[in-house]
């Protein structure tokens, strides 16, 4: 059952009935279930009944892989994707567009319940006490479910432009030296004035997720998934999904939590100029982790420039420092050497990448104009 779960979540199979069909429909399902169909009912329940235990799989794996030598730390990447949410773009509404159709909406809800008011009156004297609508009655629960919407919609904007004008006012008077009172008066009285924008949206479909630019240049609801793998043997040992666009306000967090799952900071990270900003080099170096993180991205066809020579300046910004970092030595990571493609040189790659010892002797007969007269490099069993 773990491995159904496991599987359908991470094919985008989470509905307990969508599984239970997969069951009989998907050939991968049918392999982990081997050929049973489990009951809807008795997935449901076996996902309430362990979800504690389910929230700490992921742990429990990378503990394993840390015990086998697969998690060293030495270096780890972080980079963030954005999955499509479940909502369509047409289920959505700005706020200034859900202000006036909620003045519509209640307007067209108490001229349907007048119009009600007229009709019940009508039929009783037509049919008696019994007669009804049901066309009317359906037409008012659409518009009244709508505005219900439309007003939890409307507050959740509200709540988070609140939010949003606390902490950029309390930010604010931090950083011109005030104390925690003062930056706190701050954040209240913006928090009074605040108002979202009127372009601000929310999906009703999918009210956590957001409008994103995706990697096709395109814009659709989204999430934020980030993921740090070790590159040892490509373990993710951190995870986390928000609905925030940029990847920059994950960076300490992400760091955090690979502390948290591993017990120990990774000796390096690498992330792309998404991720860049002073505060971040900051918060690295402070867990005592070497950053490398990109400061721009290169063209299509463009060569980096070249490593600098002589000293850096000393008002040289965080931003160049890095930038001179990534073309030296230090900011280099090794590429690994690739190993062969046969199978028979595995077992004996260092012997290979040494000349065998009867081709240090030039015992060959003369060879053919034309043709390379260079040593043999290859070990016995690869010339077999």
């Amino acid at each position: 059952m773990v491995k159904l779960l496991v599987y359908g979540y991470i094919t985008g199979v989470r509905s307990s009935r969508a599984i239970e069909r997969s069951c009989t429909d998907s050939v991968p399902f049918r392999f982990l279930a081997a050929n049973q169909t489990p009951d809807f009912r008795s997935i449901a329940r076996f996902r309430q009944r362990h979800l504690q235990a389910l929230r700490g799989l992921f742990l429990e794996s990378l503990e394993l892989c840390q015990q086998a030598g697969m998690v060293r730390l030495g270096r780890v990447a972080l980079d963030g994707s954005k999955p499509r949410a479940n909502a369509s773009r047409r289920k959505a509404m700005s706020y200034n567009r859900m202000l006036k159709s909620e003045t519509e909406l209640k307007n067209e809800i108490e001229a349907l319940l007048a119009q009600a008011e007229a009709t019940d009156v009508k039929e009783d004297a037509a049919f008696g006490e019994t007669g009804r609508d049901d066309e009317l009655t359906g037409e008012l629960a659409r518009r009244t479910s709508r505005l219900a919407k439309i007003k939890r919609a409307k507050a959740d904007l509200e709540e988070e432009a609140r939010r949003r004008a606390h902490d950029q006012a309390a930010e604010k008077a931090r950083s011109a030296g005030k104390d925690e009172e003062a930056a706190a008066r701050a954040g209240s009285k913006a928090e009074v004035e605040a108002r979202p924008e009127d372009k601000a949206q929310r999906n009703f479909t999918d009210p956590d997720s957001r409008v994103m630019k995706t990697s096709d240049g395109s814009f659709h609801y989204c999430y934020n998934a980030q993921s740090v793998v070790d590159d040892a043997h490509q373990v993710i040992v951190a995870t986390r999904l928000d609905n925030r666009s940029s990847d920059c306000p994950a960076f300490k967090d992400m760091l955090d939590e690979v502390i948290s799952n591993c017990g120990r900071p990774p000796r390096q990270v690498l992330a792309d100029a998404g991720y860049f900003s002073g505060d971040n080099l900051r918060a690295a170096t402070a867990r005592s982790i070497d950053p490398l993180i990109a400061t721009g991205r290169l063209r299509h066809g463009e060569t980096p420039p070249s490593a600098p020579k002589g000293r850096i300046r000393n008002d040289a910004t965080p931003k160049e420092r890095m930038a001179r970092k990534l073309r030296t030595k230090a900011g280099v990571p090794p590429t690994p050497a690739a190993k062969p493609s046969s199978s028979r040189c595995s077992d004996r790659w260092t012997s290979c990448r040494e000349p065998s010892i009867s081709s240090s002797v030039d015992n060959t007969p003369p060879r053919p104009s034309g043709t390379s007269s260079a040593p043999a490099t290859t070990c016995a069993s690869c010339s077999s």
